[in-house]
Order: structure tokens, then C-alpha cells, then sequence
């Protein structure tokens, strides 16, 4: 039983260890991942600030520059935008802060600017009183940012407009994408590419147009096989956008969690094997320490084990201060030996005799009470150690029960034989107070039983030795 619960306990601490250390390495392996991914948003709130302030540095310059050109009204505002053009910039405008058209130049752009008092770059610039910049437009086939630049004049605040050539933005914030070392763009309140790190048009959408939904509906997720992150760009209504495919951006962390999973497995695997040997030495002694005890041949206890079982019922016999039929704890051993095994054995064959022998075991332990031990104790011979017997009456009549028992023919190979049983009896008391005393007397009680005539049941007595 105690080899039993050891195999339990090791098997249930062993399984306890490579549970706790996958469960650990799962949270680890888990929040390595999250790490990964945490810096990969990292890179793009760092790409739109980037971006955010490379719009803003160009506010103190071209601030100063309208206050000083652009304060005059009427023809000398006109004069002094038609001034300010040159090859990048087709066209300025200055409109008031309620979107009044203070001036244009050319006269054709006059409309167009005019129209941008509903841009949300002009609204932002207003609202924010530095330089904005409006969505995206395409004029005769060619892509346009509004960049709008407020400033104090003498008549209260006005917002210059600089048309700028996307082209030209695509250079300018190109290299701020730079840090975010992933697929990047940049794209306006209505979606269309400003600036893209790949081949993508300028004023498309984004080419992957799940990634392009998804972006429209979430700041951050995955899209298929694919990590997004989108933050805004101050001063403007855009937002950068990065992409990357998880097999980049986790390839890392999976060569990491593929050599911590095979540590792992090669952990557990010891671990197993430790049990598996574990358990075939506690089996394999048990085995070694059951056959040490116990008779091959009919799964008896054995003499050995007869002796310590005797030596603990003496012991507790003992404890109650010697018999007392009113506690019940007399002790007595029956020694039996087969009357006719022999003639058996000789005719029909050692086969026949331990199948005979193998039978006899199980009548015996038939006829015996739960609390008393059936032993073989060698050849044709077996004791019973009988416990919690009122008194000596109680033994012999588990004796003559063993006998009637014994008496009854055997079916055994196809055969049918009949043998017999002489049984003596002794009982703990006098001189018998050790185990192999009382064996001893049994066996006198038996010697005196054969000599009386066999299948006979005889006690001992002084007289018998």
C-alpha cells in the first residue's frame, strides 16, 4: 500500500512540475509576444510623431514670412502673392479667419481658393492658430496638399494657403517613415495614400483593402496574416498607417518560443522517463519483495510472511494480557498435510499435482474466516493462522470445516480425484508463546493426528510432545 501512494505522490508531483513549468512558460512565451507587438505599436506612435512635427517645423518660418509679406490689403496683396510664386508653388491665397477671400494670385485660383473654407485644414488652422494641412486633391491628374499657415495682420488673423505638390510631401515625410522599419503610410481623412514607403500611387487607397477597412473602423489589430497600427499626425486629420506580416514581425519571438518548447519538451520527457523508471524500480521490487512472500505456485503467503504475521498477532495477543475469551483474541495455527496428495502427484504427473495444489489453495481460503491467513507452508503441507477466536472450540471448528471442505472431490485436468487432510492444532499459551514455537506444536498435533490414522483433527498437548 505505502509503494502505492509513493508511486501516487511521485507521479502526481511529477506531473505537478511539468505542469507548473509549461504553465509558466506559456504566460512567459504569451507575454514575450505581447511585448513584441507592444513595440511594434511603439514604432508607429513614434513614426506619427515624427511625421507631426516635421509638418509643425515648418509653422515658426512660414509664419513670419506671411506677417511680413502678406499684411497689405487689396492690389498690394495681390502684388505681394504674385510675387511669392514661383515653380513649386502654382498659387497663393490669404483668406480671413471667417473664410472671407482676402486675395489670390493667379486671378484663375481665385474659385479654388475660395472653396477652402470648408477644408478641415483651414478649420484646424483657425482653431489651433498654427500650420494645418487638408486632405488630399487631384487637379488635372496631379495630387495636391493644402497647407494652411495662419497669422496676425493688422486687420485681425489671416490663413495663407500654399498649395504643395504631394510629390514633394511624399520626399519630405519619406524619411520620417524611416523609424517605423515596417510597410508605412501616410493617408488623409478620406483614406487616400499622402505619402507611402513602397510603389503605392499617391491619392489611392491603401493597396491591401481589408487592411484599409479595418483601419476605417480600429487604431490597432490583425488583418489575416497581417499586424496594423494607425495614429493620428498632428496638425492635420491624417494618420500613419503600418503594416507588417506576423511571420516579420514575430519571427524573433518564434525562434525564441521554438527553443524554449523544445527545452521544454525535453524537460517533460526526463521527467517522464524519471517516473517511468521510477515506477518500474517501486513495481519491480514490490514484485521482487511479493514473490520474497508469497508461494509461486499458488499465490499463498509464504512461510516467511506466515512468521511476521504470527509474531504481530502474538504481539497483539500479548497486549491483552494473554487469552481472554471475552475479548476474543486467542490465537491459534492449524498444521495441514494432504492425505493422498502423493498417489496423485506419482500418477497423473507434477501437472496434475500443482493443479491440485492450486485447488486446495482456494477451498482453503473458502473455507477459512477473513481474518485468518492460509500459508503453504511447503510441499503437500499448509498452516492457517487463526485470529480473534474466543477459544479453542472456535479453532477446530474452523479446522473440521477446512476438512469437510477438502473432502469433497477435485476436478482437476479432466480428471477426478479425491484426497484427504490431517490437521493438528495449537493454540498461543504455556511454552508456546513465540511463532515457531506454536508452528512447532501444530506440527507435533499433526504428527499425532497421521499416527492416529490420518484425516484426523488433533490438539496439542504437553502430553503430545
Amino acid at each position: 500500500m505505502l509503494r502505492k501512494i509513493a508511486i501516487v505522490c511521485a507521479v502526481v508531483l511529477g506531473m505537478g512540475l511539468v505542469g507548473g513549468a509549461g504553465l509558466y512558460l506559456s504566460r512567459t512565451q504569451s507575454e514575450a509576444r505581447e511585448s513584441v507587438i507592444r513595440a511594434f505599436d511603439d514604432r508607429g506612435r513614434l513614426a506619427a510623431g515624427v511625421v507631426g512635427d516635421t509638418l509643425l517645423a515648418s509653422d515658426p518660418k512660414t509664419r513670419e514670412w506671411a506677417a511680413a509679406a502678406f499684411a497689405s490689403d487689396g492690389d498690394a496683396l495681390s502684388g505681394a502673392l504674385a510675387a511669392g510664386l514661383d515653380a513649386s508653388v502654382p498659387w497663393l491665397a490669404v483668406l480671413r479667419a471667417d473664410g472671407t477671400l482676402l486675395g489670390a494670385s493667379p486671378a484663375g485660383a481665385r474659385e479654388r481658393a475660395a472653396a477652402l473654407r470648408s477644408d478641415t485644414g483651414f478649420r484646424r488652422a483657425v482653431e489651433t492658430g498654427t500650420i494645418a494641412f487638408g486632405d488630399l486633391v487631384t487637379v488635372d491628374g496631379v495630387a495636391w496638399v493644402h497647407a494652411f499657415q495662419p497669422y496676425a495682420a493688422g486687420s485681425g488673423t489671416r490663413v495663407l494657403v500654399l498649395p504643395q505638390r504631394a510629390t514633394s510631401m511624399n520626399i519630405l515625410l519619406g524619411s520620417a517613415l524611416n523609424v517605423a522599419g515596417a510597410r508605412s503610410y501616410v493617408i488623409d481623412g478620406a483614406g487616400h495614400v499622402v505619402v507611402a514607403s513602397d510603389s503605392t500611387v499617391l491619392g489611392a487607397t491603401l493597396p491591401d483593402a481589408a487592411i484599409a477597412a479595418a483601419v476605417g473602423r480600429s487604431n490597432r489589430g490583425t488583418v489575416g496574416h497581417h499586424q496594423f497600427a494607425a495614429d493620428a499626425v498632428a496638425a492635420s486629420n491624417w494618420r500613419t498607417v503600418l503594416v507588417t506580416s506576423h511571420s516579420a514581425l514575430l519571427a524573433p519571438y518564434d525562434r525564441t518560443a521554438r527553443s524554449a518548447w523544445l527545452m521544454f519538451a525535453g524537460f517533460a520527457a526526463a521527467v517522464l522517463l524519471m517516473m517511468v523508471i521510477g515506477a518500474g524500480m517501486v513495481v519491480s521490487t514490490s514484485r521482487v519483495a511479493h514473490a520474497r512472500l508469497h508461494d509461486q505456485l499458488t499465490g499463498l503467503p509464504s512461510r516467511a510472511l506466515f512468521l511476521q504475521s504470527t509474531e504481530a498477532a502474538i504481539s497483539q495477543w500479548r497486549r491483552r494480557d494473554g487469552v481472554s475469551s471475552a475479548a476474543g483474541g486467542q490465537v491459534a495455527a492449524l498444521f495441514l498435510d494432504l492425505d493422498g496428495f502423493k498417489p496423485v502427484n506419482d500418477t497423473y504427473g507434477h501437472a496434475t499435482g500443482d493443479a491440485l495444489l492450486k485447488a486446495v489453495a482456494q477451498r482453503l481460503v473458502a473455507a477459512t474466516r477473513p481474518e485468518d491467513l492460509v500459508s503453504r507452508f511447503g510441499g503437500d503441507e499448509f498452516l492457517v493462522l487463526c485470529r480473534g477466536l474466543q477459544g479453542e472450540d472456535d479453532a477446530f471448528a474452523v479446522a473440521d470445516r477446512i476438512k469437510n471442505y477438502l473432502s469433497e472431490p477435485f476436478e482437476v485436468l479432466g480428471r477426478t480425484v479425491r484426497i484427504g487432510v490431517s490437521i493438528g492444532i495449537a493454540t498461543l499459551g504455556g511454552d508456546a508463546d513465540q511463532a515457531e514455537a506454536l508452528i512447532q506444536n501444530a506440527d507435533t498435533a499433526l504428527y499425532q493426528a497421521k499416527n492416529n490414522g490420518r484425516g484426523r483433527i488433533e490438539r496439542f498437548t504437553p502430553a503430545s510432545s
